[in-house]
C-alpha cells in the first residue's frame, strides 16, 4: 500500500537529498538489503543474508564482538527462535537520512512518524513470527513492492 504523509511530512521527505543504509523487510526472514538513494534514483540490494541467520562457527573469529554488537541480545539463537520469540539477532531498519533542515525535531519527528507507519502492525507481526522459517510463506504474506537485486 502507498504511504501517505502529511504536508509537513512531504516538505521534510522533498528536503532530503541522499540516504541509505539498512534494511529489513517482512517478505524475508534472511536477506539483508542495503538501502541506497540520492535525488531521484533509489536502490535496494540483496548484500547477502544477516549474520543471525549463519550458525555462530560460520562467523569470523575476529569478527564476533562486532557482529554481536549488532544484536538485540547476546543471547539470541537463530536454532532456538519460536513464534514466542521476542529477539530478531542482527537485523534491523538502520537508514541515514542527509539532507537540509533535517536537524530540527519536527523534521526528526516527521521523518520517525512516516517510516514507524511502514512497520508491521501487531497482526502482521504476529503473521511474521509464525512464517519465519519459511521464507516462501514469507513472500507470499508480505508483498515487497521495491525489487531488490543482489549486490556483486
Amino acid at each position: 500500500s502507498a504511504i501517505h504523509m502529511d504536508d509537513e511530512s512531504e516538505k521534510v521527505f522533498q528536503q532530503i537529498l541522499r540516504s541509505k543504509g539498512f534494511a529489513w523487510t517482512a517478505d524475508s526472514n534472511v536477506k539483508a538489503l542495503y538501502w541506497s538513494h540520492a535525488g531521484c534514483s533509489f536502490e535496494m540490494q540483496c548484500l547477502g543474508r544477516w549474520w543471525a541467520t549463519l550458525p555462530k562457527h560460520q562467523w569470523p573469529d575476529e569478527a564476533t564482538d562486532d557482529i554481536l554488537a549488532d544484536f538485540d541480545s547476546p543471547d539470541h539463537e537463530e536454532s532456538a527462535a519460536t513464534d514466542t520469540s521476542s529477539t530478531v539477532g542482527d537485523r534491523r531498519q538502520e537508514i541515514v537520512f542527509i539532507g537540509t533542515g533535517l536537524g530540527s525535531k519536527e523534521s526528526q519527528s516527521a521523518i520517525r512518524k512516516t517510516l514507524d507507519s511502514c512497520l508491521l502492525n501487531d497482526d502482521e507481526w504476529d503473521c511474521f513470527r509464525s512464517q519465519r522459517t519459511n521464507e516462501a510463506l514469507l513472500m507470499s504474506s508480505f508483498e515487497n513492492l521495491l525489487e531488490a537485486r543482489m549486490l556483486t
